[in-house]
């Protein structure tokens, strides 16, 4: 693989919209946005504009904002249908807000790159995280760009890759959770198993908006790739893995109380770091209903470049 200083990364041009300002961040991913106020519904125009920088930047951050629930939830439903999570504490008023809290009692475990729900036959749209409590320090998030870690492949990569599908299993990851580890967590995990079984994805799928190739595969829902001996599925997605982890296919967020990130699902990764136990860190989040994945046609990609 070259090194990741050798890609020529380029920067989308900066779109001119009438009611949002953005601002990006890296050349891989990421855009900060102000000019909107969440403390109530928006209009349709802000969504849209909100929703075409979202496709554009796959991540995007707003800061000082206060996100009461019909609001977070009017957000979510600009974007599609919003979804109540199988394992995560739902908030007491809106089931579809999960509640993300960690303190001396509850430590922080989902330390590990992943792209949300890849273990539902329709992974999840988008995700929308809103910060209430954050330490002075730590519990920033990571996200990478999973068209640009397909694109900086070698043509021969992408052809091995070309028709290949990966398993993705709730319990790859979960399993070894306190999550399911508690009073209950066994007959929960049965349970899980009978509602979720594995699925299967292509490992290059066509984003269900942009129509642009990405990689889905991730380190903590993947469990082995369809067909292959154990051996050769374990170290062509450690070759991907180390990939897709690129540090200039990455941009970082330092949370703060009244922080908002939307992401592209589809098109990243993220990493939520587990560095400021036993502090109190409290999120609220929405996921929005995806579409089934689609393999994507390698033909396409060629004509394109």
């Amino acid at each position: 693989m070259a090194h990741a200083g050798h890609y020529a990364l380029k920067l989308n041009p900066k779109p001119d919209y009438q009611h949002i300002k953005v601002e990006p961040i890296t050349l891989a991913l990421g855009a900060y946005v102000s000019g909107v106020n969440f403390s109530d519904v928006c209009s349709n125009m802000v969504y849209a504009e909100i929703a075409d920088a979202l496709w554009k930047y796959h991540v995007l951050f707003f800061r000082n904002q206060t996100l009461p629930g019909k609001s977070h939830l009017a957000l979510a439903r600009s974007f599609g249908k919003p979804e109540v999570h199988e394992i995560f504490q739902a908030d007491n008023d809106y089931p579809e807000i999960s509640i993300l809290e960690n303190d001396n009692k509850r430590p922080p475990e989902i330390n590990t790159w992943h792209t949300d729900t890849t273990f539902r036959k329709k992974p999840s749209l988008c995700t929308i995280l809103f910060c209430e409590t954050m330490p002075e320090a730590g519990g920033d998030t990571m996200w990478l760009n999973q068209n640009l870690a397909f694109e900086t492949l070698s043509e021969p990569i992408r052809e091995m890759l070309l028709g290949l599908e990966a398993e993705h299993d709730i319990l790859n990851y979960y399993a070894g959770t306190e999550m399911l580890e508690g009073a209950g967590g066994e007959e929960k995990g049965l349970e899980l198993r009978k509602t979720h079984p594995v699925v299967r994805h292509p490992v290059i799928i066509s984003h269900p908006i942009t129509r642009k190739p990405c990689l889905l595969v991730n380190p903590t829902h993947t469990k082995k790739l369809s067909g292959l001996r154990s051996l050769e599925s374990h170290r062509i997605l450690q070759f991907l893995y180390e990939h897709q982890q690129t540090p200039e296919f990455t941009v970082r967020f330092r949370w703060e109380p009244g922080s908002i990130s939307i992401w592209d699902n589809f098109a990243t990764q993220h990493y939520a770091f587990a560095d400021y136990y036993p502090m109190h860190r409290k999120m609220r989040r929405i996921t929005v209903e995806g579409e089934n994945t689609e393999a994507y046609d390698l033909r396409r990609f060629s004509n394109n470049c």
